[in-house]
């Protein structure tokens, strides 16, 4: 079992606890005085070096931490800076700025892309007898949706209703109506989404998906 710790530090501090005692008396334990003295030299040098490592360790961090304080600084400022020029690059309509300021010109928007079919349509009849739908999508890039409905034993869909939103309210049934059928599809531009899968609503009777897939 070794009698010297295992920290380095744990080492300095075993001698520096010695040394005095060692020093004192060095032949009662088979020891000479220059031993002893070269020992101290050697205790003292390694207590210097791990006091100069330590300050290193604590103006390493406080670097570090300067460095990241006047880095987010200096990225604040800057930023600040690239919003002015993009401005007056617009405001000017010169897109010369952007190289002699030399940072990229603002990207093409990306396309939207065709719209997607809506999901997860669901309705049901509210106090006043009025069918108030609802579903899943999108309201980027000014899709719209368009509701398609179909009464009873009407075999050709209609278009109802045009909705900037995902849910809407039909209150044009007639009276003694038994049963309808609702369709959503999304629009975006010239582009239309497929329609939703048909749900049935009839009255007094909770709404049901059909596994049919009938064309607008």
């Amino acid at each position: 079992m070794s009698v010297l710790p295992s920290s380095l530090l744990q080492q300095i501090e075993f001698f520096e606890q010695r040394l005095g005692a060692w020093a004192a008396d060095p032949a009662a334990i088979g020891l000479t005085a220059p031993q002893v003295a070269d020992l101290a030299t050697q205790t003292s040098a390694a207590r210097a070096s791990y006091n100069l490592a330590q300050a290193a360790r604590i103006a390493s961090r406080d670097g570090t931490v300067d460095f990241h304080t006047d880095t987010g600084t200096m990225a604040t400022t800057g930023r600040g800076l690239i919003k002015e020029i993009k401005a007056f690059a617009q405001s000017t309509e010169d897109d010369s700025v952007y190289s002699k300021a030399s940072i990229p010109p603002p990207a093409d928007p990306t396309p939207a892309g065709p719209p997607e079919t809506p999901t997860d349509v669901g309705g049901f009849i509210n106090g006043d007898g009025a069918v108030e739908l609802s579903w899943k999508g999108t309201l980027a890039f000014s899709t719209f949706y368009e509701i398609l409905r179909k009464v009873d034993d009407e075999t050709v869909w209609n278009l109802i209703a045009s909705v900037g939103d995902k849910k809407f309210l039909d209150n044009t049934l007639s009276t003694g109506c038994t049963g309808v059928q609702y369709r959503v599809r999304a629009k975006r531009g010239n582009e239309t989404s497929a329609g939703s899968e048909p749900i049935i609503i009839r009255l007094g009777v909770e709404p049901e998906n059909t596994g049919l897939s009938i064309a607008a």
